[in-house]
This record gives structure tokens, C-alpha cells and sequence, in this order.
């Protein structure tokens, strides 16, 4: 299935809701220099909406990215920053710091750690890669081979690579959106595809936007990324 200006779609696997997982790629691309992640919580659609808005806005002919908006659909139809089955994706990898214990994250607009009937109270599954989401990013990662992985996120505003992202895309990227660089989230990730890839090598950035309307998201951030899905 072709979209606008080239890109073809393709379906990398199936959620816990048997929804489909969409991958789109420069048409007949079989290798790309990196994948764009967004929407891996489903209580930050502002990253769907910004992938989507990429794919808009670059056409295929000049991309060598492949771009996946929507990595927890269940989660994003739901509003919740889980799956279907109420595990948090980014706590899923089989990394070496993966913890069977419940993970806890802030809930946008508080500031509290830890609240009665919190719906961030987190699962990370039965066991490391056992949700489907998590395994069919594992196999389109090794399909695909990418260079670079950027994860979409919100809300800390910030750019977290791992060792072996490239410095130069992450200064041009800091650049463009004018935003700090850290080596680490803040707090800890146990099982967060981050902490896979730095654990095989991999260059990974964590991209955080703020919270904002989207026209302001759109003008800080889609300038910067689009150079990046360019290559």
C-alpha cells in the first residue's frame, strides 16, 4: 500500500489487541539508515501526531528512515500509557536491566511519584520481550539494521543517546530544537529499548518533546527531524 509521496506501508506485526503495527518505508527500500519510533505510550499521542505530520511533510524519493508512528495502538485508542495488556512497552526489552517489579513514571501535569489509582503504575510484562509490540520491534530492528534508532517522546524536553549515537546527529538535532543533551533519563528505565540498544551497540536517541499545542510542537521539532529522515 502506497501514501502520499511514496511511502509504502507495511505491517511489522500485530498488538496485544490484534491491531496492526504499521512501518512505513521509502517505496522498495529494503534497508534504511534509521527508524523513527513514536507512540510507544499511548498517553503521548503528540508523538504519533509529530510522525505523522513527518510523513506529510518529506517525500519518500528524498528519506532513508523508516518511520513507525503508532508502536502501541492499543494504548493510544485507550489513552493510556500501557497496552492491552497493561504493560509498559519501554519496560519490556530484554536488556540487561530489566526488573520484574511494577515500574512508576509521573503522570503528566503532576509531579507526585507515586498516587492512589494511578493508571502509570506499570507491568513490564511476564518476562523480557514477552509482548508482541515488543517483539515485532525487535524483528523489524533486526530486519531493517538501521544505523539509528530514534524514540519518540514527551515530556521531558530533552535528547537522551546512547553511547553509540552518532555525536554530530545528536548536536545538529539539540541544535535545531534547541534542546539539552543528557546521558541518562533522570530516573530509571529498567527494560526501556533504549537500554537494549545500548546493550548491543546500537545508536539510540530518546527524542522528548514538551507538552504543547501542536502547532508548537510542529515548528520547534518537525525542522530538525525532517533533516534527519533525510538524510
Amino acid at each position: 500500500m502506497l501514501i502520499a509521496d511514496g511511502w509504502e506501508a507495511h505491517e511489522a506485526g500485530r498488538s496485544r489487541g490484534d491491531l496492526p503495527l504499521t512501518v512505513y518505508l521509502p517505496a522498495g527500500a529494503r534497508t534504511v539508515d534509521g527508524l523513527l519510533i513514536a507512540g510507544i505510550h499511548g498517553e503521548e499521542p503528540e508523538t504519533l501526531l509529530l510522525a505523522r505530520r513527518l510523513l506529510e511533510r518529506v517525500d519518500a524519493a528524498d528519506a532513508a528512515w523508516a518511520v513507525l508512528p503508532a508502536a502501541n495502538p492499543d494504548g493510544l485508542l485507550a489513552g493510556v500509557r500501557q497496552n492491552a495488556a497493561g504493560v509498559d512497552l519501554n519496560r519490556n526489552f530484554p536488556s540487561a536491566s530489566w526488573s520484574p517489579d511494577d515500574s512508576y513514571t509521573y503522570p503528566p501535569g503532576t509531579r507526585e511519584r507515586r498516587r492512589l489509582h494511578r493508571t502509570n503504575r506499570s507491568s513490564p510484562g511476564t518476562g523480557p520481550g514477552s509482548e508482541p509490540e515488543t517483539r515485532a520491534l525487535l524483528a523489524l530492528i533486526e530486519r531493517l539494521n538501521p544505523g539509528l534508532i530514534l524514540d519518540l517522546h514527551s515530556p521531558l524536553a530533552l535528547i537522551a543517546p546512547t553511547p553509540d549515537a552518532d555525536p554530530l546527529v545528536v548536536a545538529r538535532l539539540a541544535e535545531a530544537a534547541e534542546l539539552p543533551v543528557h546521558p541518562e533519563i533522570g530516573s530509571p528505565t529498567p527494560g526501556a529499548l533504549r537500554d537494549w540498544a545500548a546493550d548491543r551497540g546500537l545508536g539510540a536517541i530518546t527524542y522528548e518533546v514538551e507538552h504543547a499545542p501542536l502547532p508548537a510542537l510542529c515548528a520547534r521539532h518537525l525542522p530538525g527531524l525532517e533533516r534527519l529522515l533525510q538524510g
